[in-house]
């Protein structure tokens, strides 16, 4: 598959530009810096729209992702599974959302998604298969000023609120849509959600020492040990756990720095959008906001406003349930406190893993030659480590167990 190829390009997008006009000329080019993306080839696409009509010309900027290049990555991100759910997420899903808040007068509609041009998962599209044509095509936010944060770096305050508004609108607006029309729910969103089992690795076993080791550096980490020993034994056990009701809704599951494009104005936040849906999945808001908050927000921040963070997502949760006319009783902050400990074990791992190996993880190298059993080996694991990575995780484990959602 070449990079820098799309065969039938107007073909995909021939839904979204008019019929009168045709592709008259055309720039690809890789889009992500190298060692930035893992789960796709993403690139970038310059493209002349001419009118046949009155031979007027158009400028569209997109971007395309397609399937990674290499087998072992097409198999751990299981792209049967994930490339369909992610253009469901943009194709289905997003309208649907948007459709039931303006059959209940809202006119401010979910905007957290860049806008969906078109898609296709093969090129006769006679078969289910995703194979090297299968390709997703989005505008390209940062010709709107969008771009991504410094994931050494995270979100400051300001910017937490901001994702954390939107992040509560993408849970809640789903949820309600089940509870106020669940048959609706059931064959327009329900089957874009299928669950991402993350492959079990030779490597995990010595892995999981590694982290040990890692833990016991901290005094703050020493009394949860034998708790958090227990959640690395039954770690695989848990991806198979049940969603949990009633809270269960849609949930992002890779919800972190690189997959949230921030825009400014005069050094504010002032528009987000959330990318990268392939592992989208039916089950408790308090996983995507236990894995923002620790994956992505400035540590500094977390220790000021841990307790503020939530309260300040669980209010807007709340609001737009209301504003849908959902009995809001069953979602009492008392009650998303309890998600948020259920939701410790089960993102736990997953969350660790991130900080240590690729939110903190060396800038250089490249996405192509990205190898995950490579990635952990334990001889690389350790020269991966930064030591803001072992901040974040003591932070992490001390206050889950403070808390005792490690019980």
């Amino acid at each position: 598959m070449s990079e820098h190829k799309i065969e039938k390009l107007q073909e995909v997008l021939s839904g979204y530009i008019k019929k009168s006009q045709i592709i008259s000329d055309k720039k690809i080019t890789n889009l992500t810096a190298p060692g930035e993306n893992f789960g796709s080839v993403m690139l970038k696409l310059d493209i002349t729209l001419k009118d046949e009509k009155d031979g007027t010309e158009e400028e569209l900027h997109a971007v395309a992702k397609m399937i990674p290049a290499r087998e072992s990555q097409r198999t751990l991100f299981n792209i049967q599974v994930t490339f369909k759910n992610e253009i469901g997420m943009y194709n289905v899903i997003a309208p649907t959302l948007r459709d039931f808040q303006r059959e209940n007068g809202i006119n401010q509609v979910i905007d957290c998604f860049p806008e969906f041009y078109g898609a296709r998962i093969n090129l006769d599209e006679r078969n289910g298969t995703v194979d090297e044509d299968a390709v997703l095509i989005l505008e390209n936010l940062s010709i709107k000023g969008y771009g991504v944060v410094d994931r050494h770096v995270g979100f400051d305050l300001e910017t937490a609120q901001l994702i954390l508004k939107d992040l509560a609108a993408f849970h809640a607006i789903p949820l309600a849509l089940k509870l106020r029309k669940p048959e609706v729910f059931e064959s327009k969103i329900r089957p874009y959600l299928a669950r991402f089992v993350r492959p079990s690795s030779p490597h995990n076993e010595q892995l999981y020492s590694t982290f040990i080791e890692i833990f016991q550096e901290s005094n703050k980490c020493v009394p949860w040990m034998p708790k958090m020993k227990e959640v690395l034994k039954i770690n695989e056990t848990l991806q198979n756990a049940a969603p949990r009701e009633p809270f269960s809704t849609i949930i992002h599951g890779d919800a972190w720095v690189n997959n949230i494009m921030l825009k400014f104005q005069n050094r504010l936040p002032v528009g987000d959008k959330l990318i990268d849906f392939q592992i989208c999945d039916y089950n408790s808001p308090a996983i995507d906001v236990f894995f923002f908050l620790f994956t992505s927000v400035q540590l500094s921040v977390l220790q000021d406003n841990f307790d503020g963070l939530i309260e300040f997502y669980h209010k807007h949760f709340i609001s737009h349930l209301e504003k849908l006319k959902c009995d809001t009783a069953p979602f009492s902050l008392p009650k998303f406190l309890e998600e948020m400990k259920a939701a410790t074990p089960f993102h736990l791992l997953h969350t660790i893993f991130m900080l240590l190996l690729v939110v903190f993880g060396k800038k250089e190298g490249s996405s192509i030659d990205f190898d995950p059993e490579l990635l952990l080996e334990n001889d690389r694991v350790r020269a991966n480590i930064i030591p803001a990575g072992k901040e974040k995780v003591w932070y992490l484990i001390h206050t889950c167990g403070t808390r005792g959602w490690l019980e």
